[in-house]
């Protein structure tokens, strides 16, 4: 009998909200499970600001970022790329920027990068991955690299170490379009003078259910699910 390569699949859809429950963008998200780890799929549409967003990411079966890929595109026009890959020792990363060219970087891997940030809500609720619920509302650093330091994913578009501060907060029944879940709440700081976000994730696979945020005006939940094994 022939092997399944995909052992469980995963995909959703998130809406994004702005004031007044305005529909302000879409994301279309896939995990794929295999027997060594899973791989990430999402497309973002930001219609708010004309952004688009097409990332893919590889992760061991703990949940390391082996590769990622981000392409952006603003009003029409590619404005930048990105292409990490994750050695034992360094991370080696390509980026096209619009106006500057080719950037080429590396940084060094010798305490492991524990997440890839490429900024899909899906893609943010996956460092919970990486939180021990053992010591809850206790904040943890989690040492990341990212694509962009602005809240949109829009601005300085190249390769950036991140300490990302990660709570949780306990579980809780949260009910979002997509149905109701037992899910795990979560707070995170992306950077120390920022205010935190709240993300639920479902409890059972770290799928993203909800996030708000006091920062912004927007809010996200997941609205559709669909599950195969």
């Amino acid at each position: 009998m022939k092997t399944k390569s995909v052992t469980r699949s995963i995909s959703g859809t998130i809406a994004y909200w702005g004031k007044n429950n305005t529909a302000i963008g879409t994301e279309h998200f896939q995990l794929a499970f295999h027997n060594k780890g899973c791989s990430f799929r999402a497309f973002c549409e930001l219609d708010d600001i004309d952004l688009l967003r097409d990332v893919t990411v590889a992760f061991t079966s703990s949940w390391q970022p082996i590769d990622g890929f981000s392409r952006i595109t603003q009003a029409g026009q590619v404005v930048a790329s990105n292409w990490f890959i994750f050695n034992k020792d360094k991370v080696n990363v390509k980026s096209t920027e619009l106006g500057l060219g080719e950037v080429t970087q590396q940084f060094t891997n010798t305490v492991p990068f524990q997440y890839l940030g490429l900024h899909p809500l899906q893609n943010d609720a996956l460092i919970t991955t990486q939180v021990d619920k053992s010591a809850p509302k206790q904040y943890i650093t989690i040492k990341g690299i990212t694509n962009s330091l602005s809240e949109n994913g829009d601005q300085g578009l190249a390769a950036i170490p991140v300490n990302i501060e990660v709570a949780y907060l306990g579980n809780e029944a949260l009910t979002v379009k997509a149905g109701t879940f037992n899910a795990r709440k979560y707070a995170l700081r992306w950077q120390p003078h920022w205010p935190p976000a709240y993300v639920w994730v479902q409890d059972e696979a770290p799928v993203f259910l909800k996030m708000t945020w006091e920062k912004i005006d927007n809010w996200y939940e997941l609205v559709s699910l669909e599950q195969s094994n």
